[in-house]
């Protein structure tokens, strides 16, 4: 049997995690598609759902599946390509609710290559929902920047943002528990830090490092 799972499809910050698992080998494929083909032009487009057609396909070389093999699909808008391929080229295959080994790998890997884009461990592993829209807006607002253009950009939901006016201004924090969203790091209260204000689903404040040099 072949399982083929998702994950990171519904994160605003980076691109997506496809992966493909064999139960009885414990053999396990996995690749990301690209953030780019989330911007705008490519969104539109529906080019990352052609993507997940080329990691299936090579992962289907790599790991010799057979046409024998029955395979299970998650449900969900991500693999509407995928199934039509797999039809196309004579396979088994039908959706499911995918649990189990797989679907914790794919999206153990998925949080990896978040924190590797810079997420902070701590804001995944503490945060409920992670990858929730408006609590990623909050870091993409630390560094905006550098950090849009880690973003799926071509989203309906960031269209409604876009160009949102931010204040910044300084203030000492009381607050406990405060951790600075450009580097990570722990704010020590009763610090000097810099705040960004901004208006989205409701108004928020971003707290950095007075001078945060990351």
């Amino acid at each position: 049997m072949i399982q083929i799972d998702d994950s990171g499809s519904g994160s605003f910050v980076g691109g997506t995690c496809i992966g493909i698992y064999r139960p009885e080998t414990n053999e396990y494929f996995f690749d990301i598609i690209p953030v780019e083909l989330y911007n705008k032009e490519n969104f539109k487009k529906k080019l990352y759902l052609d993507e997940v057609v080329n990691i299936v396909s090579r992962a289907f070389i790599n790991m010799n599946v057979r046409k024998t093999e029955t395979i299970e699909i998650c449900r969900g808008y991500m693999f509407e390509k995928l199934k039509t391929w797999l039809s196309e080229n004579n396979y088994s295959w039908y959706c499911t609710h995918i649990t189990g080994r797989v679907q914790d790998i794919v999206e153990k890997n998925f949080e990896l290559y978040a924190i590797n884009l810079g997420l902070p461990e701590a804001f995944i592993k503490y945060t409920s929902y992670p990858f929730h829209f408006h609590k990623l807006l909050r870091w993409v607002f630390a560094d905006y920047d550098n950090r849009i253009k880690l973003c799926k950009s071509g989203w309906k939901a960031w269209q409604k943002v876009e160009g949102t006016q931010t204040e910044e201004y300084t203030e000492i924090t009381n607050l406990p528990n405060l951790f600075c969203l450009k580097c990570g790091n722990h704010i020590k209260k009763g610090s000097k830090v810099k705040v960004i204000k901004y208006v989205s689903n409701k108004v928020n404040y971003v707290y950095l490092h007075y001078k945060c040099k990351s």
